[in-house]
């Protein structure tokens, strides 16, 4: 049986999305101060496998190559200056060598110059969940997704703490609202995976969510691939994403 450490699944997923955490523009600045508090739009307890990708066939029974959704947040709303994108590169650049201190204080210094900026909000989020103090985090995610409701980076990192502070409903509900925006963003999948698997006790959904990460990144993981085994030994239920998008035979999970 295998088994693996949510700690090893931050550090992959922050691997990933680290790439897609600058820029995109804000309906509005925002600059009131106060601290933001996100509260899901999704509060019913409802399925997420709304979410899970659908295969169709065409009128000869032939397999319809599945087009996943674009990320709604790498649609540029506006341009940004050059030296907020400068000075977001020296932040990663410093977070990327552990020198919170100067990265906080560019990050810093970004929020102050340019408020219609929400990456810098999810990068100071980071910092914080770095240094444990994941209730000034949420606040971080909340306010880079009032800025921008389209940042499910946010989202996913906001979720994410949830989870980390033990509040798996919102938790839950929060990945449900990234997932509402951006229906095939396969972190979100992965994530609800380790929840409803970890935490919730709901193999099924798990097995779910796991195939439509798998599904939606062309089955590249193998220590994914090889979870997603172990729980279909405990659901006995047949992998139904086996197959890659353009209709091609799939990959081995295994």
């Amino acid at each position: 049986m295998v088994y693996f450490s949510i700690e090893s699944f931050a550090k992959f997923l922050i691997s990933i999305l680290f790439l897609f955490s600058l820029i995109s523009c804000g309906s509005a600045p925002i600059d009131d101060g106060k601290p933001v508090i996100y509260v899901p739009v999704t509060t019913e307890e409802i399925s997420t496998l709304i979410y899970i990708p659908k295969l169709k066939m065409d009128r000869k029974e032939q397999l319809v190559p599945y087009v996943a959704d674009v990320n709604p947040y790498l649609k540029r709303q506006g341009s940004v200056r050059s030296d907020s994108v400068e000075l977001f590169i020296q932040a990663k650049r410093a977070l990327k060598s552990n020198d919170f201190g100067r990265a906080q204080t560019i990050l810093t210094e970004l929020t102050d110059t340019n408020k219609r900026l929400s990456g810098p909000w999810v990068m100071l989020g980071d910092i914080a969940v770095e240094k444990n103090k994941l209730d000034l985090a949420e606040q971080h995610f909340s306010k880079a997704i009032l800025i921008n409701k389209n940042n499910v980076n946010a989202y996913l990192r906001l979720a994410n703490v949830k989870r980390m502070q033990g509040d798996f409903s919102k938790a839950k509900n929060t990945y449900a609202d990234a997932l509402s925006l951006w229906k095939d963003f396969p972190e979100a999948h992965l994530n609800l995976g380790v929840l409803y698997d970890v935490y919730l006790n709901d193999n099924i959904k798990a097995q779910k969510h796991i195939e439509a990460y798998q599904f939606l990144t062309d089955g590249d993981n193998n220590e994914v691939a090889q979870w997603l085994l172990e729980i279909q030994s405990r659901t006995g239920l047949p992998v139904e994403l086996n197959v890659q998008k353009q209709g091609l035979p799939s990959k081995p999970v295994s």
